[in-house]
């Protein structure tokens, strides 16, 4: 009998040894099978601090079972709190998290502690892990079908995998596929947008996503909205969170994916698993009502929430009364009063404005054809009036034409002008050929192609055959005029050292010009011409052409 009972408490000290080193090597807690029951509503009656004892989609209706009554206390009692400003609020419920964060945990941690946050039904002991976006459960060793997911997106806050980047309430398991898809996009209605498909292993539509905005599931959208405002107001500017519509497309989406997606018991087991670890708790998934009350609106008076406070607080209010008067153009306000005894509370409704009331348009001045009217109404409440420009009324045109003849360097055309300035040209003619007088065109400046290449003695041989007298008349212009082309074919350099002889063809020039003003302003010395032309043999239209020559 004593060999027995030895053998027996060496077998048993066999398998005690062997537990021991199982549950350390994987580094698990027992399960204590008791918080495992369910109460009447489908709720746990006991949430688990060790491994997340709820499930998916089933509506939390109470916070029984659960730390919240003892982590809500003094002035952060939910009856306290809610009758204190937006401000202030925000300000205590950040305090709240703050000094209950005992234990900041590490990046690692948000891995290796996921199979306790993030199981389902307690099943924490076979390491399968529930993902965010999706219904697909992993194992914690598919290191490679899934990774940790900042809800918050990096590149929208801190950069970072300490702090808020490493918070358990924040970083959540996500399938890779729809981590990646997902990016750093807003999130938002993404109307028009395209499908979101997982892994393999997490097949199906899994939301939506536009250039803009990122949309999970309709089951997962209060999840996000709830682990947003936590960072928010927990963290803050510390990891760059200083606006919810940094990580939101704005305040009235992030309340109505609240609304649309209540807590469920899931949730709450993970706020439970996460306190007994970091010691403090989202307090947006205990009261989502703080939600409301934070952006200065009324909570919803039928909606389900795991404190019930929603439901238990709404108010009954009388049907208003009108206390500032709409205009045309400003709003006004209804307020409603609550019913209830002793209550007192109130709430406000913007009624829009009014808008104008304008009367018959009054003819002030009429259109014509050219000149534009003008015709104004009068609002009859305010006085306001309405003044608009009444269009020229039709007009048919009637052109009168101006032909524009073409030269060596323009084309032709002809311009059809209106009397009321409108107009339109037509007709183009190509340019004609060059008038080229000596090495260029007497027009345009052109340079002659066929015109001989001349040099410096050129120029010098032509001056001296000028000054000698040898031209007269048509010929000296004609002279004086291939000397001045000649000169401007030289470089700047030839110019220069040519001046002299230039000055000297002005000096001629000018000479030149005075004659023919003579002869044009006293017929006289024309007359005289004349005479002296009729004994001298020299061709009188050569002189006659001098009246039509001027430098």
């Amino acid at each position: 009998m004593k060999n027995y009972i030895k053998l027996l408490s060496l077998l048993l000290l066999l398998i005690m040894l062997v537990q021991s080193t199982v549950f350390s090597a994987l580094a698990i807690t027992p399960i204590d099978v008791s918080v495992d029951v369910l109460n009447a509503t489908g709720q746990p009656s006991k949430y688990s601090s060790q491994y997340n004892s709820g499930q998916r989609d089933v509506i939390a209706t109470t916070l029984n079972g659960t730390s919240a009554d003892a982590y809500y206390n003094g002035s952060n009692e939910y009856d306290v709190l809610s009758e204190k400003s937006a401000n202030e609020i925000k300000t205590a419920l950040s305090s709240l998290m703050k000094s209950t964060h005992t234990y900041v945990s590490s990046y690692d941690d948000c891995h290796y502690k996921a199979h306790r946050t993030d199981c389902e039904n307690e099943q924490g002991s076979s390491n399968k892990l529930s993902l965010i976006y999706t219904s697909y459960t992993a194992t914690q060793s598919q290191w490679n079908g899934w990774n940790r997911e900042h809800v918050w997106p990096k590149s929208l806050g801190g950069n970072n995998t300490t702090g808020g980047g490493a918070d358990m309430h924040h970083i959540r398991p996500s399938d890779a596929v729809v981590n990646s898809t997902r990016g750093n996009k807003k999130y938002g209605e993404a109307s028009s947008g395209k499908a979101v498909y997982g892994s393999n292993p997490a097949t199906g539509v899994l939301g939506g996503y536009s250039s803009t905005y990122f949309e999970p599931l309709d089951n997962v959208k209060g999840d996000v909205a709830r682990i947003c405002l936590y960072v928010w107001i927990r963290w803050g500017s510390a990891w760059g969170a200083d606006s919810i519509t940094e990580v939101f497309q704005s305040v009235d989406v992030l309340l109505a994916w609240m609304e649309l997606d209540p807590v469920d018991t899931w949730e709450l087991g993970r706020n439970e698993v996460i306190e007994d670890i970091q010691g403090n708790r989202n307090v947006f998934i205990d009261y989502p009502e703080y939600a409301w009350l934070i952006f200065d609106k009324e909570v919803p008076s039928d909606m389900v929430t795991p404190s019930g406070e929603a439901k238990s607080n709404a108010h009954h209010y009388d049907n208003g009364t009108i206390t500032t008067q709409p205009t045309c153009t400003t709003t006004g306000v209804k307020t409603y009063t609550c019913t209830d005894s002793g209550c007192g509370a109130t709430k406000t409704e913007t009624l829009a404005k009014l808008g104008h009331s304008l009367g018959n348009w009054i003819i002030d001045k009429e259109a014509t054809e050219t000149n534009t009217g003008s015709k104004h109404r009068d609002c009859s409440r305010c006085g306001y009036t309405e003044t608009v420009t009444i269009p020229l009324v039709g007009h048919t045109h009637s052109y009168s034409s101006t032909v524009t003849p073409p030269t060596c360097s323009e084309k032709g055309y002809t311009t059809h002008t209106c009397a009321c300035g409108e107009y339109y040209i037509d007709s183009y003619t190509n340019t004609v050929a060059h008038t080229f007088v000596g090495i260029s065109c007497s027009v345009c400046g052109a340079k002659n192609p066929n015109a001989p290449t001349y040099t410096k003695e050129d120029f010098s041989d032509l001056i001296s055959s000028i000054i000698s007298g040898r031209y007269m008349g048509q010929s000296k212009y004609n002279k004086i005029c291939e000397a001045i082309s000649i000169y401007n074919t030289f470089s700047t350099e030839d110019k220069e050292s040519l001046s002299a002889k230039y000055n000297i063809l002005v000096s001629i020039a000018t000479q030149y010009n005075e004659e023919i003003k003579t002869i044009n302003e006293d017929a006289s010395v024309l007359d005289n011409i004349f005479v002296a032309v009729s004994f001298s043999g020299v061709s009188f239209a050569a002189f006659t052409l001098l009246k039509k020559k001027e430098f």
